[in-house]
């Protein structure tokens, strides 16, 4: 019986290992499991806080770039007004170039009721010069305020497409 006793402690000390260790597996995998658990709601909230940051960084390009927009609209429309202004004062000297010019022809007109001399021939020519100057001066006016109207059309243009861009991405609230 004593063998028998001892045999049966014997068995239970060999065997409470493996008690221990089926415990231990057990409480093994089940911490294995909630750390599983634990790193898979980590994983869905970085997941989140990601598409979050990256809905903020486009929103953000977008805003910079409505900015550099906006800046240029100013820029350019500051830069049609001196367009506008340079344009004004090219038509004003069209203007007067065209009343000198109309005096001019009406003194050679005067000229030539009165010619008469060698003297008036030669007034009558200097008068013809400076009236052939007067009309080159004008010709170069008239295309001074061609290219301006060319180069307020094309930065208009510019403006209409930066608008485009600014209303499509621009959101009132």
């Amino acid at each position: 019986m004593l063998k028998k006793l001892s045999l049966l402690l014997f068995l239970l000390i060999a065997g409470l290992p493996l008690l221990s260790s089926a415990a231990e597996e057990s409480a093994t995998a089940e911490i294995i499991s909630l750390e599983i658990r634990n790193l898979s709601t980590s994983v869905d909230r970085l997941t989140e806080l990601l598409y979050s940051q990256t809905q903020q960084n486009s929103q953000q390009t977008i805003l910079r770039k409505l900015d550099i927009a906006v800046a240029y609209l100013n820029f350019r429309s500051r830069r049609i007004e001196q367009l506008e202004r340079d344009k004004q004062r090219s038509n004003t000297s069209r203007t007067r170039f065209e009343d000198i010019i109309r005096q001019w022809e009406q003194r050679i007109e005067q000229i030539e009721e009165q010619t008469g001399n060698n003297k008036d021939r030669l007034s009558k020519q200097e008068v013809q010069e400076q009236l052939k100057m007067l009309k080159q001066r004008l010709t170069r006016v008239d295309s001074e305020l061609l290219e301006y109207d060319n180069k307020i059309i094309e930065l208009q243009s510019q403006i209409d497409s930066v608008e485009d861009f600014v209303e499509r991405h621009l959101e009132l609230e």
